[in-house]
């Protein structure tokens, strides 16, 4: 429910300034190229194609396809290119039905030929990165990571965008162990259909008039010559880490009780200092990441904080589209907690990882006093070594989606 609230909390700063926007006049301007939208979808996946798998009271495997599943989700997202791009995430908040199937937050893009316009009616194709959960009776909550393909029409009208899509998971078979010891092949429901209502912000049409002409300019050489725009920043916003390697220890121990595949939704908060001359921020990140897996009366639980220094470089500026890449080095507090029937076992221990971090920023002009920024995180050599000599990797990729970036001083 925190880290839920994060969510929100982040939305409504961000909203404190929000103009609809244009999309056709005014033509392909900096202020523009991106513009966020807030909505809800509900969405129905069929049973067709799905199979599960159980043992019946004579020990025989029986067969029988998946309940339909619907759930209502929240979209947090952005239009890009002009209208041409759609890139979002969706929170589910209500599921019902599904025999144990269930998604989680889903990442995605969506691509439009012809951009969204106002009164028209725009077709666009999409993928996605699906993480899901499926679990029967008291076996393993099994996690994968679906890949949804996607296609429908949108229209949109004066701020409001209504959009109708069917997608297909392309990644919706595994093996799922009934038991400690058999495992057969399960398929959730792969095909969905999805009705959606999203409402169109701009946070940044408001400074068009002023950089055209070149107020803006004027206003940041004043400002550089007086060492102005170097400064603090605060930053704030919910994180997911998605493990990219499987446990050796995990696949020794207990097969059937999978692997960790992605976290817990957390925040992540941030102290830095930006140096405008060079473009560069410097930052101080922490997060708490915890990750569960558990089945058969075996429960192993990772957490991990983390408190990293970072140094990063915007390296372009493409219509207010910033890219950055940096080098990070992390404080790591690893702890590792396991149940097995009725024995226990815990160790932790803290060291240190070199990573690189890499991102965006959608900022219009160099003096605004706060900014959107999606990073990413990567520490290849996370790793802890257990008593059997085999190790448990901690070898995560982390997407902040959404993060609000706030220059305190200059609110003065």
């Amino acid at each position: 429910m925190f880290n839920r609230l994060i969510f929100i909390v982040v939305l409504v700063l961000i909203c404190q300034k929000g103009w609809a926007q244009p999309y056709v006049v005014g033509g392909k301007t900096r202020h523009r190229f991106a513009q966020l939208n807030l909505g809800i979808d509900q969405r129905f996946f069929h049973s067709t194609g799905s199979q599960s798998a159980q043992l019946n009271i004579f020990g025989q495997v029986e067969h029988k396809p998946l309940n339909p599943f619907t759930e209502t989700r929240i979209l947090i997202g952005g239009t890009h290119f002009w209208g041409h791009a759609d890139f979002y995430i969706a929170i589910p908040i209500l599921g019902l039905g599904g025999s144990g199937f269930k998604t989680e937050v889903e990442t995605g893009a969506k691509y439009f030929p012809w951009s969204i316009a106002h009164k028209k009616l725009r077709p666009f194709v999409g993928a996605a990165w699906m993480p899901f959960m499926y679990q029967q009776g008291d076996g393993v909550a099994l996690w994968r990571s679906g890949l949804p393909v996607q296609a429908g029409v949108a229209y949109y009208r004066n701020k409001h965008l209504i959009e109708m899509g069917v997608a297909y998971n392309l990644r919706n078979r595994f093996n799922y162990y009934i038991s400690q010891s058999s495992a057969v092949e399960t398929k959730t429901q792969a095909l969905s259909f999805s009705l959606a209502y999203k409402y169109q912000l701009d946070v940044t049409l408001s400074a068009e008039k002023d950089w055209q002409s070149g107020r803006t300019k004027k206003i940041t050489e004043v400002l550089d010559s007086l060492k102005r725009l170097n400064g603090f920043t605060l930053a704030i916003g919910p994180s997911s880490a998605f493990f990219l390697k499987p446990s050796a220890y995990i696949n020794n121990k207990a097969p059937f009780a999978d692997n960790h595949k992605s976290a817990q939704v957390f925040a992540e908060f941030g102290l830095g200092y930006y140096l405008h001359k060079p473009d560069v921020q410097v930052n101080l990140a922490y997060r708490s990441i915890n990750s569960v897996i558990e089945a058969y009366g075996f429960k192993n639980e990772l957490q991990r904080k983390a408190l990293s220094f970072e140094v990063y470089k915007f390296i372009a500026d493409y219509h207010g589209f910033v890219p950055f890449i940096g080098l990070a080095a992390s404080l790591e507090n690893l702890q590792v907690n396991e149940t097995n029937a009725s024995e226990t076992f815990e160790k932790g221990v803290t060291t240190g990882s070199p990573g690189i971090t890499f991102g965006w920023d959608i900022r219009p002009n160099r003096i605004q006093s706060w900014y959107l920024r999606t990073n990413l995180r990567y520490f290849p050599f996370l790793n802890m070594t257990m008593q059997d000599g085999l190790q448990i990797s901690y070898n995560q990729l982390e997407f902040n989606f959404i993060q609000l970036v706030v220059f305190p001083e200059r609110f003065f």
